[in-house]
Parts: structure tokens; sequence; C-alpha cells
């Protein structure tokens, strides 16, 4: 599967010989301008808040993913558990098809994210950058809470799991058509990657917080995960109190100094 997933790369060998860099950026070179320099993205008061904007709002959206939405597969494994052995089954054959049915609910989240995103790209043509995201950042933190606190039975996996990952994936969607949008040509590569690959980092919080509410804060509850999951889904609320500082992008040119 590792080598499988290797066979799309090849399409990088067509895409380099027919894709054009951008006139904007060809200008910004002939001109002799300093491309992708952090020093002039913090420098100017204006890319260095958008910046910070952008990093917050890829921060919520990932520590919600990465930090609680994937965590869904340990909550998957008790009702999992608890279903096959109702069947009667063996210990092993319960091994294998709690494997089986763990990248299943991957498919199907992935394939609740794929509409999410596509959603995202036709609402915020109507809305405009920031209500699109504060539709998405709401519909995230109540689809994973709902999801955490009420997946109990196996039929529940059929459209809990697309639902909440239509809500969590359609942030990232507006991911890459707004933070692009937040810089001029010959900083916009650096301050995306700044937006997107920082919050990342920060991110890194976010399993950390899930473990420690889950072993320490909850740990005398009956199923901890469940009120850890539910408690995080607090991190959406960082998306939406950044969000009034947010400049609106929809409908208007890419910046340009």
């Amino acid at each position: 599967m590792f080598l499988v997933g290797t066979v799309p790369a090849l399409l990088a060998i067509i895409i380099f010989k027919r894709l054009k860099e951008p006139e904007q950026w060809q200008r910004a070179k002939r001109e002799q301008k300093r491309l992708g320099s952090v020093g002039d993205l913090f420098g100017n008061p204006r890319w260095r808040r958008n910046a910070v904007v952008g990093m917050l709002l890829a921060f919520s959206g990932v520590v919600g993913l990465w930090g609680i939405g994937f965590f869904s597969f340990d909550l998957l494994g008790s009702v999992l558990d608890k279903t096959f052995r109702e069947q009667g089954l063996s210990e092993q054959m319960i091994a294998g098809k709690k494997t089986f049915w763990t990248g299943m609910t991957s498919l199907l989240q992935n394939a609740g994210a794929f509409f999410g995103i596509y959603t995202f790209t036709r609402v915020t043509h109507y809305t405009g950058r920031r209500k699109a995201f504060a539709i998405s950042f709401l519909a995230a933190m109540m689809a994973t809470a709902y999801a955490f606190w009420n997946l109990k039975t196996f039929t529940d996996i059929f459209w809990m799991i697309p639902l909440m990952g239509f809500a969590q994936l359609a942030l990232f969607g507006g991911y890459a058509i707004y933070l692009p949008e937040l810089f001029p040509t010959r900083l916009r590569s650096t301050g995306t990657s700044f937006c997107y690959n920082v919050g990342r980092f920060v991110a890194a919080l976010g399993p950390l917080s899930l473990g420690l509410l889950t072993s320490r804060v909850y740990a005398g509850y009956s199923e901890p995960m469940r009120y850890a999951g539910v408690t995080m889904c607090l991190v959406f609320l960082i998306g939406l109190a950044t969000l009034p500082f947010a400049p609106e992008t929809r409908g208007k040119p890419l910046p340009e100094e």
C-alpha cells in the first residue's frame, strides 16, 4: 500500500511540464523584490496581523481534526467490542473485524470530508469568507460533540462519522481558499505556510490535552473519552473568536503592494 501511494506522485512530472508561474510572481521576480521574506511578513503590520489571524483559524481546525476527530477511532473500539461480543465471536475474529471496521470508518469520515470541503467552496461564494467560517466552526463543534456523546451503537457509525467528517473538514476547504488571499504575491506562499504549518505545530498540544483529560480529569468516569472529546470541542470557539479580526476577501482582488 505504501508503494501504491507513490504512484500519483508520477503526475508531478506532467504537472511540472505544463504548469506556468503566475504573471504577478514573474513581475515581482523581474522587479527583484524579496520573495518569501519572513522578515517582510512580520515587519509589515498588515501582513503580521493576517499571519496571526490565519494561524489561529488553522490552529482551531487542526486541533479539532487531529486532536479530537481522529480519536473517534478509540471511542469506536468500545462500540465494536460490545457489538461483536454480543454476536458470540472469538477474540481473534473480533480483532480482525475491528481492524476492518476501523478502516471502513476512516473511509466514511473521508467521504463526509469530500462533500464538506466542496460545500464550503459553494457557501463562501454567497456568504463571504467570514460567515462561511463561522457556520463551519459552529457545525464542527456541534457535530463533533454530538458524535462523541451519542455514538453508542454500530449503526451510528454510518451517519455520525460522515457528519463529523463533513463538518470538520469543511474548514480545510476554507483554509485552501482564504489563507492565500491574505498576502501579496511575494509573500503568499510564506504567509500561507506560516498560518497552516505553525498552526499544526501549536496544535500538537491537542492530543496531549485530550490524553490528560481522559487519564486525569475524567479518569473516574465510565467512558472518560466521551467527556474529554466533548470538552475539547471548545477549541472551535478560538476560531470563532478570531473571525472579527479577519479581513473579508470575497470579491476583492488579491492584495498587492
